[in-house]
């Protein structure tokens, strides 16, 4: 169920089962244990250590807003004393580099949990550098200089309660033993590391399968120690809330118990010898298990010779081939049936689905896309119930089994990466100070319409500021911005984020919060009529130029802020806005950092549209609403807007659409091709706002196409000072940033332009050359119009390292090959409906 992983790592040729006979011998492993062995692998049981808690109470239920309650086990719990056995005991195996606070206690830990049928030496033995299960996890993970750096993390291994080292039925209790739960099994190693190991903080909790799902609840049970939690192929829910997992799991369980011996004796056969124990329904349920454990394709290519070791019968068949059931058979001289049918039961109570909510640490969930027995939709309706949290998958034919490889096979994912160097698992050494005010942002899905929709629903990454400025023609906007700073200059750098059309600055929190504690001083201003400067504005016209937003910025940044040079970063509308910052505002201007930026071609004035010649481009109507809707009225890209359903949204974002049957097909044009953590909040912004406050919604929908016009007005073809022409005027250095798979630039439906590198980066390059101003270019293969949510970090640290050195790091071949033979198809005005300019659809 949630604790998966009936059978053991360190596989060759896809059967796990027969290494762990190889792993444990068939005597006890240590003296303490009579009937089942203290370690899956005997030859590093000298490295386990056991820790006991007197009076630690088991099977109770937890109330996690009472956490003193549950201090040593839930109140209604059972202590084993007081069924005559010994205290609740655990065991761990301890590795790397303890550094303390001033109080003595551990702030460096990381803690790893068991699977299913695994212990600390399993995990030991699979991620420890120069273990022999290193193989079958892609290479060792824990160790000096590797992704759980041993010289700069305390790694804890952990077992779990009800196996192994860890205090289980078949210690001699037997079915009288009380029913733990996954609360017991975090709360008793939680007791471990603060009070035997003096741990008061953790880095990171994780764990493969069963481990992964004891991540969650180290997350949700301590808030206060626990940083984040990265759970690997675990569950939220194995009740009914996970079908296939509950189905799987109370099958395993039932062959147990179809055992005669288990039948004769109630499953109180602790009297027998080991070999008249139920083995037969040991067997049994490790085969149930087994079937579904790697993808059904690859089972079946393993042919019969293989997959028989792993086929359980009653009565021996000769015609199932000499090696029938030899797996099984080993599996049953190490594992105890009432251990097993405690393990399957913890599932049956297993749900935390509706406390995810409430989970405080960064969570990545890292799942297998195939899994047989975790589907994989659950995971990922995990990581978007979880505030902040992220999903990343891969696809593997070992399904389940391919948890232990899993961060190894990502190591490279920009999601992986990101979060790696969030929690600074990664290191980053330009850091200068933490920022403080960061928190996680997030939407209310269920918003009142009668609340204000930017300032009462949604939570920015950072507190946002309010001011009311007027620009050139007098017109007063009340501009919402944030204003971070966390160094100790008195006179920092700055860095300006201006955002793209639909778009809001709490959407850039993440290279803001990257930027901010790079010792930047970064201020992310919202356009008037958009995000938290729409809200004060609906009295304000709807028609307003560009010019008039950068107006109203250097009234607020230069006049309101006092900030007289500052760097300037502008994703797609933004990076037009900014071009002409530039031009208008030269001296205020440090270094341009352009995101997919708008303002790299020119457009015709009108658009054919039937037998007539709409004006959507023409300047002249800047400020006539009558002339403005006359034009843009007939495409019906407002009221598109407004009618656009939830799945409507969450399907263009990311790059699908429906076929004639309903179904989700891929298509080129969308957003978002990983679901990180802000791209999901741009995703969410957009729906909510359908049921929100309705004026609001109205202002967003009628500007994300009036900012069409706003772009396209100022790059008429035949005009003589469009910003495309006057652009080789700016001497301030250029970063500018391209995804390879950039689905609306150039805008071919309005200017017949193909090839973002023909048309787009290679003129831009020639030109800025030419003029004296050599831009810094880099495309990302892979990524689309979003660079900063496609590859979070990688961008952010683009962006400093451009404003630090004036460069960034070198582009590879592939990248070269993107720049140099065009990156991105213009497939989105040959998808759109006929007659309506698709070009400019972000």
């Amino acid at each position: 169920m949630g604790r998966l992983l009936p059978s053991l790592p360190g596989v060759v040729a896809g059967c796990l089962f027969a290494l762990v006979a190889a792993l444990v011998p068939l005597v006890p492993a240590h003296a303490q244990q009579t009937l089942t062995p203290r370690s899956v692998v005997a030859e590093l049981d000298g490295l386990k250590q056991t820790w006991t808690l007197p009076n630690f109470r088991i099977g109770g239920k937890y109330d996690l807003a009472d956490p003193k309650a549950w201090e040593n086990g839930a109140p209604d719990g059972v202590t084993l004393e007081s069924l005559g056995a010994g205290p609740a005991r655990t065991a761990y195996i301890a590795v790397g580099t303890p550094k303390r606070n001033a109080k003595g206690e551990i702030v460096n830990a990381i803690v790893v949990s068991s699977y299913y049928s695994g212990d600390a030496t399993a995990m030991y033995n699979n991620w420890y550098a120069g273990q022999k299960g290193n193989g079958f996890s892609g290479g060792a993970l824990v160790g000096p200089g590797l992704l759980f750096d041993t010289n700069r993390f305390y790694v804890v291994f952990v077992d779990g309660l009800g196996l192994w080292g860890a205090s289980k039925p078949s210690d001699g209790l037997g079915r009288k033993f009380p029913v733990y739960s996954y609360y017991d099994m975090v709360q008793l190693n939680y007791r471990l590391l603060r009070d035997h190991l003096k741990v008061g903080h953790v880095v990171l909790s994780t764990g493969a399968s069963m481990g992964g799902t004891q991540a969650y609840y180290w997350g949700l049970m301590h808030p206060g120690m626990v940083a984040a939690v990265m759970p690997i192929g675990g569950a939220t829910a194995t009740d009914g809330e996970g079908p296939v997992a509950a189905w799987t799991f109370q099958l395993a369980k039932a062959a147990l118990e179809s055992d005669p011996v288990w039948v004769a004796t109630k499953g109180d056969y602790y009297k027998l010898p080991k070999e008249q124990h139920p083995n037969k329904g040991v067997e049994f349920h490790w085969s149930m298990l087994s079937i579904t454990g790697y993808d059904l394709n690859y089972r079946q290519s393993q042919g019969w010779d293989a997959v028989s070791k792993e086929v359980f019968t009653w009565e021996p068949d000769p015609r199932m081939g000499s090696n029938a059931g030899a797996n099984l058979k080993n599996l049953a001289k190490l594992f105890d049936g009432v251990d097993l049918w405690y393990r399957d039961t913890v599932g049956e109570i297993h749900n935390v689905n509706k406390l995810l909510p409430q989970m405080k640490a960064r969570t990545l969930v890292v799942h297998v896309d195939n899994d047989q027995w975790l589907i994989s939709d659950k995971a990922r309706a995990a990581a978007q119930a979880i505030p902040g949290g992220q999903y990343v998958g891969l696809s593997d034919p070992t399904a389940h089994y391919a948890v232990f490889k899993a961060l190894n096979v990502l190591k490279t994912n920009p999601i992986f990466d990101t979060y790696m160097h969030d929690i600074d698992v990664l290191p980053d050494q330009g850091l200068v100070c933490e920022a403080t005010n960061y928190r996680t942002p997030k939407v209310n899905m269920q918003p009142s319409p009668d609340r204000s929709f930017w300032k009462q629903e949604m939570v920015s990454p950072f507190p946002v500021k309010y001011a009311t400025v007027k620009d050139k023609r007098g017109v007063a906007w009340e501009l919402g911005y944030m204003d971070e700073y966390c160094g100790k200059s008195a006179n920092p750098p700055v860095l300006v984020v201006v955002h793209g059309k639909g778009a809001f600055g709490a959407h850039y929190g993440y290279l803001i919060k990257y930027a901010v504690e790079h010792g930047y001083r970064v201020i992310a201003p919202d356009m008037p009529q958009w995000g938290t400067s729409g809200p004060g504005n609906l009295d304000k016209p709807m028609t307003r130029t560009l010019n008039d937003v950068r107006d109203a910025f250097h009234a607020l940044i230069v006049g309101r802020l006092g900030v007289k040079k500052a760097f300037y970063h502008g994703h797609s509308l933004g990076g037009q806005t900014v071009i002409g910052y530039a031009l208008r505002y030269p001296e205020a201007v440090q270094g341009l950092a352009l995101e997919a930026p708008a303002g790299l071609e020119e457009y015709q004035r009108t658009f054919r549209m039937g037998d007539k010649d709409l004006p959507i481009c023409d300047k002249t109507i800047a400020y006539d609403p009558k002339a403005w809707h006359a034009a843009y009225d007939p495409m019906g890209l407002v009221e598109g807007e407004l009618k656009r359903s939830p799945q409507g949204v969450r399907d263009f974002f990311y790059f699908k659409k429906r076929d004639p049957a309903g179904g989700a097909v891929a298509t080129n044009t969308g957003y978002f091709f990983n679901d990180t953590e802000y791209a999901r909040l741009h995703t969410d912004q957009r729906v909510a706002m359908i049921t929100g406050n309705r004026r609001e919604f109205e202002q967003w929908s009628f500007m994300f196409i009036y900012d069409l016009y706003s772009i396209c007005s100022e790059l008429n073809a035949d005009d003589p000072a469009s910003i495309y022409k006057q652009v080789t005027k700016i001497k301030a250095p250029i970063f500018l940033a391209f995804g390879a798979q950039e689905p609306f630039i150039p805008g071919t439906a309005l200017n017949g332009l193909t090839g973002l590198s023909k048309s787009i980066i290679v003129p831009f390059k020639q030109r800025m050359t030419a003029a004296g101003n050599p831009p810094v270019i880099k495309v990302y293969p892979g990524v689309g119009h979003f660079i900063h949510t496609d590859v979070p970090y990688e961008y952010a640290r683009d962006t400093v390292d451009f404003m630090k050195r004036g460069r960034v790091d070198a582009t590879s071949p592939d990248v070269m090959e993107a720049l140099e033979n065009g990156g991105g198809s213009t497939t989105a005005a040959a998808e759109a409906p006929a007659g309506k300019p698709t070009g400019l659809a972000k």
